[in-house]
């Protein structure tokens, strides 16, 4: 015989198992008494009251369609009935009365009901001293009750309430729920190689103890924003398989003093019961800054909760079994006690990506879209120098929303090099009204950086060039592409990048006698690259390697505020001169390349009037030239 199994009970709707909370149910209790008793109280407004009498003469009259008794004490009873509708007085449709039950009220009843009128009646015999006494209940007695029980439960969780503040706001995430892994994490391959110790340990303690090593408490991750820190430490704890508690820094610290602290050591608690796990803290700056940076005094509730954690990581009381990873983009204003060993024993370094990275972390966020066979990342990674893992990111969506504006299939490199220079320059503004005359400055303007570009060695190789205006600063834009990415620059280099950002500023000059307000942000740039190499990089003969200035670092107040490193006017304006140097050297070389090729910056001005946007391609065939490489970004 086939054996009896229990059926399967549907699944419930998620709703449908959280049960609902006392205090709601108690309160739609008080509403619903409520509105029976205003629903009561109206139907009794509605009435009419009369006496006896006249509900006799009315009776004999035929003006009554319906009467309800119902007994009060002895022959004594309520009265209520209804008019018929030829009778009935205003507003009012019915109307009640005490009366005192005769024979003859009695006899008066029977004849109506077997006259003509056919009186509808209905005698109540029963008492109904307990309708009155739950009534009044209903009524009365029971939203009292109801409210009183509300209130003081309230008073009893105050208290309980208050302490909820000292609880840690950490949230869990458990193994089952956390699906994201090393794979996922592209672009940061020598941070994934030093997190490899902290994971081995959190699969396998044993090992590590059998030899007697020790494993880092806690690791710092550094690096510019979105460079993948939280990432990496959700990725540690899905490989390990561990519980995972996420917090802020700034979720430690509220209004009321010695919160932060509590808060702290309940967050060690839950984690040692669940060991061996990983504790992440973002933005760690929040409260672990220096302690005695600033001017007043050092007990405020952020360093009572840095004092907890210190303790809590490194104290008489410390267990195995839990890692600290923390977050931050200022490792400068962390405590040195905070990021001594034993607490927070290393550093792992998450910089910005190369052109190697910068592919991988393209390729990973490409899979969640679709794109066509003329998209090569490559290029891309090229194109996008200084991106973070979220800009890459970005920048995928970006060219996903651009292709689907465009009712495409798929995203093609058209839509990946737009998306690249919106998110760099902004979107291409086609609709913005120039007048032909300010077409052809800008124009000429463009043609004289690429010229410059494509006459200087070593200068970084074109990409393409547009008139099309983007963003709200930019009326054009030559964009450059470099072969891999750049760490350091020589004064060569330099030296020409400086001309060919003059080259628009000569080729106005040369063509129409006088020169305009287009050129501000290369003369910002350039003047700002000369200083540079003044002063930080010790490339002028006259000056000599020195640096000069204050720096760039942030000051805190109590430590650095009487640190001066300003130079004499003297010096400032030897440095003001050797500026104004290499500037005009820059201006004359460029100037130089623009008289000298003056017939090729006409007909590159006339094509760009009239493509707007040129490849570096077609501009090497169009002016007789070599094709060149591919791409980084000038604008002009």
């Amino acid at each position: 015989m086939p054996e009896n199994k229990p059926l399967k009970t549907p699944n419930k709707p998620p709703f449908l198992n959280k049960t609902p909370p006392v205090a709601m149910i108690v309160w739609l209790m008080v509403f619903i008494a409520a509105g029976a008793l205003f629903f009561m109280s109206s139907g009794h407004k509605q009435s009419t009251v009369i006496n006896q009498s006249t509900f006799e003469a009315d009776l004999s009259q035929g003006k009554i369609a319906s009467a309800e008794f119902t007994p009060e004490s002895g022959n004594i009873m309520n009265l209520q009935g209804k008019f018929k509708p030829e009778f009935q007085q205003g507003e009012s449709s019915s109307f009640t009365s005490r009366v005192i039950y005769t024979d003859s009220l009695d006899k008066l009843l029977r004849d109506s009901n077997t006259g003509r009128y056919k009186l509808n009646v209905v005698i109540n015999t029963e008492d109904t001293w307990m309708k009155n006494v739950l009534y009044t209940f209903m009524v009365v007695v029971l939203p009292i009750v109801l409210l009183y029980w509300l209130f003081s439960r309230q008073m009893r969780n105050a208290g309980k309430g208050a302490m909820q503040f000292g609880k840690s706001k950490a949230r869990m995430i458990s193994p089952d729920k956390n699906k994201i892994k090393f794979e996922d994490v592209a672009g940061i391959e020598e941070a994934k190689e030093e997190t490899k110790e902290i994971m081995d340990y959190l699969k396998d303690p044993i090992k590590f103890k059998l030899l007697g090593a020790k494993i880092p408490k806690g690791a710092m991750l550094v690096g510019p924003p979105g460079t993948g820190k939280t990432m990496l430490a959700k990725a540690i704890a899905g490989e390990a398989g561990v519980p995972f508690f996420a917090i802020s820094g700034s979720d430690f610290v509220e209004m009321f003093v010695g919160v932060g602290a509590s808060r702290v050591r309940d967050m060690f608690e839950n984690a040692r019961k669940h060991a061996p796990c990983l504790i992440f803290i973002d933005e760690i700056d929040a409260v672990g800054r220096s302690r005695f940076s600033g001017i007043g005094g050092g007990h405020d509730e952020r360093e009572q909760t840095l004092n907890a954690m210190l303790v809590e990581m490194d104290g008489l009381e410390t267990q195995e079994g839990v890692i600290v990873l923390a977050a931050t983009n200022r490792p400068d204003v962390l405590d040195p006690a905070l990021i001594r060993p034993g607490r927070f024993d290393r550093q792992i370094v998450l910089d910005l990506p190369d052109i190697k990275g910068r592919k991988q972390i393209l390729e990973v966020h490409a899979k969640s879209i679709k794109t066509d066979s003329t998209v090569d990342l490559n290029i891309v990674a090229k194109g996008t120098p200084g991106f973070s893992g979220a800009d890459l990111a970005n920048l995928i969506n970006e060219a996903a929303l651009l292709a689907a504006r465009a009712n495409k299939d798929a995203a093609s490199m058209i839509e990946m090099e737009e998306a690249r220079d919106k998110v760099c320059w902004g979107r291409e503004r086609k609709s913005r009204k120039i007048s032909e005359r300010e077409r052809k400055i800008t124009a000429y303007h463009e043609a004289g950086h690429t010229l410059v570009g494509l006459y200087s060695k070593n200068s970084t190789p074109l990409h393409k060039v547009t008139i099309i205006p983007r963003g709200t600063a930019y009326l054009g834009a030559t964009f450059q592409l470099a072969e891999e990415d750049k760490y350091t620059q020589s004064k060569a280099e330099l030296e020409d990048m400086m001309a060919m950002t003059m080259g628009g500023r000569s080729a106005e000059e040369l063509i129409f006698g006088d020169y305009t307000s287009g050129a501000a942000g290369d003369i910002i740039q350039i003047t700002k690259v000369a200083k540079k190499m003044i002063c930080v990089f010790g490339m002028s003969e006259k000056m000599g390697t020195i640096a000069y200035g204050s720096r760039e670092d942030h000051i805190y107040l109590g430590r650095d505020i009487t640190r001066s490193e300003a130079y004499s006017e003297d010096t400032a304006r030897e440095i003001d001169l050797e500026v104004k140097r290499l500037v005009d050297e820059a201006k004359n070389k460029s100037d130089t390349i623009i008289r000298a090729h003056k017939d090729q910056l006409e007909l590159l001005a006339h094509e760009l009037l009239k493509k707007e946007t040129l490849s570096a391609k077609e501009v090497k065939e169009l002016l007789g030239m070599n094709s060149p490489s591919e791409e980084h970004s000038v604008l002009g």
